[in-house]
């Protein structure tokens, strides 16, 4: 049995960090970051940090517990952990459980996969070669259920009904190249489907009906040297795919989202390009059969991670991005038709931004922010307020 309590360390306790507790980080003048961007308006907290392990690299927000809160989950790459903290509902959260994994968990995801209703963790072992299965339990713990080899490197795993047998399956990319099929039984346990090419160093990917014929599909983001496409893989709904479509746009893509950006319906797709230092709209324009490459929204140096929403409260659909090289959050204000207002506002945030992701952690009707902070083993919850200093520290 695999119990997700290790230790409640008194080094992981939380820590809410005022300006004068600002301690071995310089604080940096907002325009010494970014000449470009506006004066931040006044829309977040300060954060509340919670310490997590050895090269954190990936985080889930999830009611695993089914209390109505989301929970987060992180795993961590170096220490071969997941760190589960367990929301209170007020925006904070419980000292973290850990959980074992197989080495250098780079990815992971959520989802029901025994068919009880209690949330399952899907976790992508990068030292492996492999996806195991962590089942979860009404009693808090969690056991290890099955191992299934997959090939070298497994880089990002996601979740979805890929043959429409009402058993969630896995899709997942291998560093070389590859795109792996795995069918749920519906036990906990998975079959190998189908391998399919996927050459240009696959990264993130996002599943989603984009043709809208009932089947769900997969968009992969690449991010090998002198790459400037996507790959859409149509479902066929019985669990295979068709040859994959080539989107052109964005140079060296490192990350892939979906969301109705324009407010049309259907959702598009969002990539970072980390060599241009932009972010790329892929309009939804026909049901998900084409693709339209809009003009790209300029960011800071080394944009990753994308977190759509309404950030500035005018019910227009927002992008929030971690740059990474430029260490800050940015927030590209949308004019709602795929487009965005610039310049943007940028957070410096003093420290390697890593992966982010969004949900209402204190149950105001806001989305806020949790953000892993790399090389401080830090992860950082950033609620959404009416007023925030020009520069949010760690």
């Amino acid at each position: 049995m695999l119990h997700i309590l290790t230790s409640h360390i008194a080094s992981s306790k939380r820590y809410l960090f005022s300006l004068k507790l600002f301690i071995g980080f310089t604080i940096a003048l907002f325009f010494s970051s970014c000449v470009q961007s506006e004066p931040a308006p006044d829309l977040f907290s300060l954060p509340t940090i919670y310490k997590v392990g050895k090269k954190p690299d990936e985080l889930r927000a999830r009611d695993m517990n089914l209390d109505g809160f989301p929970d987060i989950l992180v795993s961590n790459a170096g220490s071969n952990t997941l760190s589960y903290f367990e929301a209170i509902g007020d925006g904070t959260f419980k000292s973290p459980f850990t959980m074992n994994t197989g080495r250098e968990p780079l990815a992971f995801e959520v989802g029901d996969f025994n068919g009880d209703d209690i949330p399952d963790i899907a976790v992508s072992n990068y030292g492996d070669g492999n996806v195991s299965i962590i089942i979860g339990q009404k009693d808090g713990i969690f056991k290890k259920k099955s191992t299934t080899k997959v090939g070298r490197l497994p880089i990002a795993v996601s979740v979805g009904d890929f043959n429409n047998d009402d058993k969630l399956d896995l899709a997942i990319t291998l560093r070389f190249d590859k795109l792996v099929i795995l069918l749920g039984i519906g036990d906990g346990n998975f079959k190998m489907g189908d391998v399919y090419n996927a050459s240009g160093t696959p990264a993130y990917m996002t599943v989603g009906d984009f043709d809208k014929d009932k089947n769900l599909d997969i968009a992969i983001a690449f991010n090998g040297i002198h790459v400037n496409f996507i790959r859409l893989f149509h479902g066929n709904g019985d669990g295979t795919f068709k040859a994959p479509v080539k989107v052109l746009g964005g140079k060296q893509s490192a990350f892939i989202t979906q969301y109705d950006i324009n407010n049309d319906g259907r959702d598009d797709l969002i990539t970072s390009s980390t060599m241009n230092d932009v972010i790329k709209i892929f309009l939804n324009n026909s049901g998900g059969n084409g693709f339209i490459s809009l003009e790209d929204a300029a960011a800071e140096k080394g944009p990753e991670y994308i977190v759509p929403g309404d950030f500035t409260g005018d019910n227009v659909p927002d992008l929030a991005v971690a740059n990474r090289r430029d260490t800050s959050i940015s927030i590209l204000e949308g004019r709602g038709d795929g487009t965005f207002i610039f310049p943007h506002f940028n957070y410096p945030v003093g420290a390697n931004a890593r992966a982010m992701v969004g949900e209402d952690f204190n149950d105001d009707g806001l989305t806020d922010l949790a953000l892993l902070i790399y090389d401080k083993q830090m992860l950082a919850i950033i609620l959404r307020k009416n007023s925030i200093p020009d520069q949010i520290d760690f």
